[in-house]
């Protein structure tokens, strides 16, 4: 198998994180982040969604930094990519593609829950796909 970086995957459509989460206002969703010996994890409805940050529960998270949300929905359709999602301080998490965005990327954590997970493009992330015919 060889790795290539998720925006070679597929065209990504014409959203952005900020866009992907403003319809889930008022909706619980998970997030987590970096923590001094693992990860942090806070559930909350989501507010304030704006270009620079966004609020779970009493927690406020910059979108320019390292962080993934869990949503609380199912998932209803993948895409037939693997794909494995790096983020400094937090690990590795793989998945099947459902969705890229300009700034994002969407998938089902493999193994886990089949609902969607958020994980930001950004200079603290890298995103591969795994191409298995190669």
């Amino acid at each position: 198998m060889r790795k290539k970086n998720i925006r070679s995957c597929q065209a990504p459509q014409n959203i952005t994180l900020v866009q992907r989460l403003q319809p889930l206002v008022g909706r619980t969703v998970t997030v987590f982040q970096p923590g001094p010996l693992w990860l942090t994890k806070t559930t909350g409805k989501l507010t304030n969604v704006t270009k620079s940050s966004f609020t779970v529960g009493t927690t406020v998270v910059a979108v320019p930094t390292f962080f993934f949300i869990v949503l609380n929905e199912r998932v209803k359709r993948t895409k037939p990519f693997e794909l494995i999602a790096i983020a400094e301080g937090m690990g590795e998490l793989r998945g099947s593609l459902i969705q890229v965005g300009r700034d994002f990327v969407e998938f089902m954590q493999t193994p886990g829950r089949s609902v969607p997970t958020l994980f930001p493009l950004n200079k603290f992330t890298e995103v591969f796909w795994e191409d298995e015919e190669e």
